[in-house]
């Protein structure tokens, strides 16, 4: 088939950058694949990082073409007529955000026939800060598409307040196996950063943002300071909000016990800090899906990760990871101590192995191709 893919990509950063281009390469090896990429994405003014372009010296890229302005009308449609010309059967739109919804909507009206199967891959189907209008938002821009693929069952009943009648499948967030050093021996990893090879490392990785949760990850840390000798947590990403209380948090605890990185890591040093972790901690208050139990994964780590969204199906607990209560930090504390309560830390090598066979790149895009069938088959020239 001839299929699209709508999203960003190189040069832009990012998990959904990162995702999209992924599954352009795995869907490359068996279809004609054409990327369509952003000349712009968020205006300056609506976003909170330092840049949204990617300074890594090793780059995560498929061949684009550069069309859509979010906020430009006129390249919505000109990126629609392209496709229509170039005769694309399937467009895959990448939905995180109703912001983008209008130029969605667009470029799938501008790509005219009712022929070619328009599918979002809703990594959010909505917004995880909401305004007031995120609703009308996000419904005008899904309402063009003809099926949905959603990383949650949480995010499959969001789906049903917006669209009625929607056809959706839900899957899996792959494995990540893009970034340089999957494999680093952890005494390398770890002569990297300056940690001690005695030293029990907890790593909290990602963008810090408030439902993340990682207000409850350092009060867990303040339980766990005299209960696990050599424990140190790193928190590494850029600070997006409630910088202060963070801040406060961290100097509150004792020195050397917390790494605070706040910066976004380029990708050649990505792996570095989860081969030289124990284990990685992810104390989201809410959630869809997380890229970082699959770079965990990809690294041989197990993961603490709550109970919210579709985190829990990605983690065989006590097997490949824990489970534990959103906005506990006694029950992380708790898990902590008892992964640290053998020498080394319990072995789950056995059960993230099993994960990284069931969260497949590969099986992802088989899924995808039969849900494009399937759609192609039930659309209305075929009925």
């Amino acid at each position: 088939m001839k299929l699209a893919c709508v999203a960003p990509g190189y040069p832009y950063r990012g998990g959904i950058s990162h995702f999209a281009t992924r599954l352009a390469i795995e869907l490359a090896q068996r279809h004609e694949c054409r990327f369509v990429n952003f000349t712009r994405l968020y205006p300056n003014l609506l976003f909170p990082g330092k840049t949204q372009l990617d300074t890594s010296r090793s780059v995560i890229k498929y061949p684009s073409e550069r069309i859509i302005d979010s906020i430009y009308p006129p390249s919505w449609r000109r990126a629609g007529g392209s496709l229509r010309k170039w005769g694309a059967e399937a467009i895959i739109f990448h939905w995180w955000h109703p912001f983008f919804g209008p130029a969605f909507r667009a470029v799938s009206a501008g790509v005219g026939s009712r022929q070619v199967v328009r599918i979002a891959v809703c990594h959010n189907v909505a917004p995880h800060e909401k305004g007031g209008l995120w609703r009308r938002a996000a419904g005008f821009g899904l309402a063009s598409m003809d099926g949905f693929i959603v990383h949650a069952q949480q995010e499959a009943s969001q789906l049903d307040g917006l669209i009625r009648d929607n056809r959706r499948i839900v899957l899996f967030h792959p494995v990540y196996d893009v970034f340089p050093d999957e494999d680093l021996p952890m005494a390398d990893a770890r002569e990297r950063l300056g940690l001690n090879a005695d030293d029990k490392v907890v790593l909290y990785f990602g963008l810090i943002r408030p439902y993340k949760g990682v207000e409850v990850l350092l009060k867990a840390m303040a339980e766990l300071k005299d209960r696990v000798p050599g424990i140190k947590l790193l928190v590494v990403g850029e600070i997006y909000s409630n910088r202060d209380s963070i801040l406060r948090l961290v100097n509150s605890l004792p020195d050397g016990l917390v790494r605070l990185v706040d910066d976004y890591v380029p990708n050649e040093e990505v792996s570095t800090y989860f081969r030289a972790a124990d284990i990685v901690a992810l104390p989201y208050l809410s959630a869809t899906q997380s890229g970082i139990v699959p770079i965990a994964y990809r690294c041989m780590r197990p993961v603490i990760v709550t109970r919210t969204g579709g985190l829990p199906d990605a983690v065989i607990d006590g097997e490949s990871g824990y489970l534990v209560e959103p906005g506990n930090a006694r029950q992380i504390a708790e898990t902590v101590r008892k992964h640290f309560s053998q020498s080394g830390g319990v072995d789950m090598s056995g059960g993230i192995t099993r994960m990284l066979h069931r969260l497949s790149w590969k099986r992802y895009a088989d899924e995808l191709d039969r849900f494009i069938r399937e759609l192609k088959d039930n659309s209305p020239s075929q009925g």
